[in-house]
């Protein structure tokens, strides 16, 4: 018997409970993460796309490093005492007014040399600091000035997070609390910052020796990013420390025909070997390196590509003739839906608890990577035990209401509404943390998944097995 078709009403309505629902699910999106470019509070710069921005300044002989992340400020280093001007100069062309974390790797004057200029010229909220201890007359002027400000002072310790936004992670790798020497390069501070599953590992002038040393504690230091340690010198940057980190990207901090042969081939050599691409500040200038925590995209000053435009996005709104869907900020988020529940047929009941709604075709939804055995101790780095699932298809899937699971299938995890797009991926994290377009995170206290290779399953509303990886 051939199907009889549904009433016109029938299925207007069902179209409008659809749109409905889908409307529902922007508003829980909305609510549940930071959009991408909403101001969250009052900017220290220019609100920019959303994305990690992180320069890496040409300063000659020296290090500076800047990352811009929504409205947070942090400065890594400021190069040598003649460079400060300069540091001070591209702050303010970036439209910069407020440095909220100020970092000062280690005591030598490549590294903090600009740094009263940059006192000077801006207010900072907190200092980190690796507590070498130095009778540099520039050091000391240094701790000075943040006494003078009464500027929060910290020193780095191993292990320690660093809390400037919630969907910025950074971690402390170095120094350890029992330095290894008295040498301030080896006891440089090492930040790992990281947003969404892009990493970005800033090593100061780190040595081989506290690179072996740091093997050895377990905590992660991989990262697509590197700040290859001491200007490429041949005492940094090893093989076995290179094979840890994997970069994708390495970038050296030097000036060209600098009296110390930096980079040392054998440093470039191993990156090489290594398969990172190389830039430097003393051919590329300044470079500048992208991210929306999924993809990272890197630009040189001397490609031309205007990496000093400073880009504004403005307050995100859809509007239809029947529906609008406000966000400015999140805590205004308006849903007018009158018209759209009048056109509802008065016959029609929607049932309390809503049934499981297919948006997208599931199919082009997969586990497309898993860290079930997190780095050092499981109980101490959830976020170091992940699932990132993907969507390769053409269309968008909305997986509210999907379950990830371990191979018992207790305690797992419900997905909020989230509309995965083509060619995204989003990380579920095992441990706690703001989720945003690319970050969900369990809120586990104990970790998920076994350390020899557990199964990690994904299954739509309805507990159909979308895909599994790993072991039973």
């Amino acid at each position: 018997m051939k199907p009889r078709a549904a009433s016109p009403a029938l299925s207007r309505a069902a179209s409008i409970a659809c749109i409905i629902l889908f409307l529902i699910a922007i508003v829980l999106v909305a609510g549940c993460t930071d959009l991408p470019g909403t101001p969250t509070g009052p900017s220290s710069h220019p609100v920019r796309d959303g994305k990690l921005a992180a320069y890496f300044f040409d300063v000659g002989q020296g290090d500076s490093q800047l990352i811009l992340f929504e409205n947070k400020t942090i400065l890594i280093d400021a190069g040598e005492v003649d460079m400060g001007d300069r540091v001070v100069a591209d702050l303010e062309r970036l439209g910069v007014t407020r440095i909220d974390l100020l970092v000062a790797t280690h005591p030598h004057s490549d590294h903090i040399g600009g740094m009263q200029k940059v006192l000077d010229a801006f207010p900072v909220g907190q200092v980190l600091d690796s507590g070498m201890p130095s009778s540099s007359s520039i050091y000391e002027k240094f701790l000075t000035e943040i006494d003078k400000k009464e500027i929060p002072y910290m020193v780095a310790k191993q292990g320690q997070t660093i809390d400037i936004d919630p969907a910025l992670r950074i971690l402390v790798l170095s120094p350890a609390e029992k330095r290894l020497n008295d040498d301030p390069n080896q006891n440089s501070v090492v930040l790992r910052v990281s947003y969404g599953t892009v990493n970005i590992l800033y090593t100061g002038d780190l040595g081989g020796e506290t690179e072996a040393a740091l093997a050895r504690t377990g905590y992660p230091t991989d990262a697509q990013v590197l700040k290859v340690g001491h200007h490429g010198s041949t005492f940094s940057t090893t093989s076995a420390f290179l094979s840890r980190v994997h970069p994708g990207i390495a970038i050296i901090s030097v000036a060209g025909d600098n009296p110390y042969g930096h980079p040392h081939d054998q440093t470039l050599d191993r990156l090489a070997s290594a398969m990172a691409t190389v830039y430097r500040t003393d051919r590329d200038g300044t470079i500048l390196v992208r991210s929306d925590g999924t993809t990272y995209s890197v630009t040189t000053e001397k490609g031309g590509s205007g990496i000093w435009d400073v880009t504004t996005t403005a307050v995100p709104v859809l509007t239809t003739p029947a529906t609008t869907v406000t966000v400015a900020p999140l805590q205004n988020i308006s849903l007018n839906l009158t018209d759209l529940v009048s056109a509802i047929p008065s016959n029609l009941t929607i049932p309390a608890t809503l049934p499981p709604v297919q948006i997208g075709n599931a199919s082009s939804v997969y586990i497309s990577a898993t860290q079930s055995d997190a780095p050092g101790d499981d109980r101490e780095n959830l976020n170091g035990e992940w699932v990132r699932i993907a969507n390769r298809g053409d269309g968008p899937v909305l997986i509210a209401g999907w379950t990830l699971s371990d191979s018992t299938g207790s305690s797992a995890f419900t997905f909020p509404a989230v509309l995965l797009m083509p060619s995204t991926s989003v990380t579920v994290f095992s441990g706690s943390g703001t989720m945003n377009d690319t970050a969900l995170f369990m809120g586990r206290s104990a970790p998920l998944f076994g350390n020899s290779g557990d199964a990690a399953i994904l299954r739509d509303g309805s507990g159909a097995v979308i895909d599994r990886t790993g072991q039973e």
